[in-house]
């Protein structure tokens, strides 16, 4: 599951760069740098967008609270290499700002003070235009999807307030059946959020299941 999402961190700037610099790397499988290959067919019409606060020590305690404000951007494919190349070596904190060109999906922002459930805690948009958006020569495969968030969470159980900022990176499609050369449209981006009882922060894009407990 790793392998599918480039997050944010040295690991996001590790892969960004070996996919920038290296395009000429031979791989096995879809994931193949290849320059802007058409590809519309791996564009979903809509996206649903779900961010969840998973897990919270002092969900039930009324003075608990959390508040997300998100943007979610296609990046086209050449504009997101340009902007890779110009960004600062080693450590760093990209933001959307840095890479003109990109389209916006969606944004919006949201207090919840009733997150008691797993239900309340989570903040869904259905349908999102998504293909219309983009222009069909930018459909490319290696294009990116970046979710950009701003999370602040209040524990009163822990007295705790936990804040982060940052972005999450995806393709347009997903691999289905663990074959690297089985793809399908992606439809769903998720974001996943889930604070520890000593007050530290987990966060995720990756798809959960019901028994699902672990973090990217």
């Amino acid at each position: 599951m790793v392998g599918r999402f480039l997050t944010i961190g040295l690991l996001l700037l590790a892969l960004v760069f070996a996919s920038a610099l290296g395009q000429q790397t031979k791989r096995t499988g879809f994931k193949t740098r290849e320059n802007n290959v058409h590809a519309p067919q791996l564009y979903a019409d809509k996206l649903d967008f779900i961010a969840t606060l998973v897990d919270l020590p002092g969900a039930k305690n009324k003075q608990s609270y959390w508040e997300l404000s998100y943007q979610l951007y296609f990046i086209p494919e050449e504009k997101y290499f340009e902007a890779v190349r110009h960004l600062p070596r080693g450590g760093s904190n990209p933001t959307p700002e840095q890479f003109p060109g990109r389209i916006l999906l969606a944004e919006g922002h949201r207090k919840s003070t009733r997150i008691a459930t797993l239900r309340d805690r989570t903040i869904t948009l259905n349908g999102l235009p998504f293909k219309q958006k983009v222009p069909d020569v930018q459909r490319t495969k290696f294009a990116v999807l970046m979710t950009s968030y701003t999370v602040k969470i209040f524990d009163a159980q822990l007295d705790t307030t936990v804040t982060r900022a940052g972005i999450f990176l995806t393709e347009p499609f997903e691999t289905t059946g663990g074959d690297q050369n089985e793809v399908t449209a992606r439809t769903k981006i998720f974001l996943n959020f889930g604070v520890n009882p000593d007050g530290t922060l987990n966060r995720s894009q990756t798809a959960r299941t019901k028994n699902d407990t672990s973090w990217k």
